[in-house]
């Protein structure tokens, strides 16, 4: 914005001089104080004051590990003050387990065999969790139909033409389930140890619970204290009930917590953050984390493996991309010493239009104190590149 608008003054400064000098001393001099004053006021430097810094600070996160995708989301990450996360994998250990088989109809290998049969065709990782356990206990896979999966709620799909379904307690009571008191206290039982209740139904009742544990991430414990050391609040978005979030929160020392969110949901709660004037960086590393991370000021996706790359020619792609959640502070770090340097480079080319354009404005006078040319106006030009150019490539130094 500030390059167009000084390119616009300059062509205006310039259209209105170079008028003036002709009609008051000829032709001649009203190119020379054209070009000089078109050439003094001329942006380029201006520009190259923030463009070069961007491509220096882009090289210097390669090196660091971390891909840059859109290099003026750099300047916006070191407003942001609010970082959004949803509860996956990169927040623990990432290796859920099955902690609990509860039902009071069907046998332990019964219920997981009949879950294992609705997620066998599952991209979502607590799918492939019950698919595998229960390939790896050698329990029947059935043949299901009509397979449906809804991000961060749960799947469904069609045995012997009768619907059944897993997920979460809210979703399957929100398909028209009847889900037992019985059932809903032991989810709730569940969820305030940490365990996350998969309810599994047939029909119209709710059938079996499937509870999964993940143990935290010691990374991640101090990655949020660092945050808040460093006055950036940390949410937590999830798809999970509010006991099992609360009780992940509680332990991560997080306040803000948004709950039984589906991906839309998770977009809306980043809406409503930025509304509060609240400038937000998500951090995600599932494809239903791209709507929050899409509606966010700065969108960072944890690459672990677990997502397919993004190719270079996509049309959608993150900010960034980081490969460990401590990458975000080396991010951060680099994108405040660019602004620093930035500034600088800034002044600089403001310095410079000022020392440039007074004596390029004085050749409009008829007789000029000043002697003055475009030749004079360009090496000044080119000295000031100089002067930026060097002070760019500081970027190239250790920021601490």
């Amino acid at each position: 914005m500030k390059v167009k608008f000084f390119f616009f003054l300059d062509v205006l400064l310039t259209s209105i001089f170079s008028v003036y000098t002709f009609f008051l001393r000829g032709e001649e001099a009203a190119i020379l104080a054209g070009l000089s004053i078109f050439i003094a006021l001329f942006p380029l430097c201006l520009w190259l004051s923030e463009a070069m810094v961007l491509q220096f600070a882009k090289g210097v996160l390669s090196t660091s590990g971390i891909k840059v995708h859109n290099k003026s989301a750099l300047l916006k990450l070191i407003e942001v003050d609010t970082v959004a996360m949803p509860m996956n994998r990169f927040l623990t250990n990432g290796e859920y387990f099955i902690m609990d088989l509860y039902s009071d109809v069907l046998s332990q290998n019964d219920l997981l065999s009949y879950a294992a049969s609705i997620e066998q065709y599952s991209n979502h990782s607590f799918g492939r969790l019950i698919y595998k356990t229960a390939l790896g206990r050698g329990l029947k896979i059935m043949n299901v139909s009509a397979f449906q999966e809804f991000p961060s709620c749960g799947a469904e799909a069609l045995l012997d033409k009768k619907p059944i379904r897993i997920g979460s307690p809210k979703w399957i009571q929100d398909q028209g389930v009847n889900v037992s008191n019985l059932f809903l206290t032991k989810a709730d039982q569940l969820a305030v140890h940490g365990k996350t209740p998969l309810i599994f139904s047939m029909g119209k009742m709710a059938r079996g619970i499937v509870a999964l544990k993940d143990e935290i991430n010691p990374e991640t414990k101090s990655f949020i204290e660092i945050l808040k050391h460093n006055n950036l609040e940390p949410v937590l978005l999830t798809a999970a009930n509010r006991r099992t979030a609360n009780n992940f929160a509680k332990n991560m020392n997080i306040d803000t917590v948004r709950t039984d969110l589906a991906p839309n949901d998770k977009a809306r709660e980043v809406q409503i953050l930025r509304a509060k004037k609240q400038n937000v960086a998500v951090i995600g590393n599932e494809f239903h984390d791209l709507p929050a991370m899409f509606t966010a000021d700065v969108s960072i996706i944890y690459k672990d493996g677990a997502m397919t790359p993004l190719t270079e020619d996509s049309d959608v792609k993150p900010d960034f991309e980081i490969s460990s959640l401590h990458k975000f502070f080396t991010l951060r770090e680099v994108a405040l010493y660019a602004a620093k340097l930035i500034k600088f480079n800034r002044r600089l080319s403001y310095l410079s239009m000022i020392l440039l354009l007074i004596p390029a404005l004085m050749l409009a006078l008829e007789n000029s104190p000043i002697k003055f040319s475009p030749s004079i106006a360009a090496s000044g030009v080119i000295l000031t590149f100089i002067l930026i150019f060097f002070n760019s490539l500081r970027m190239g130094k250790n920021p601490n």
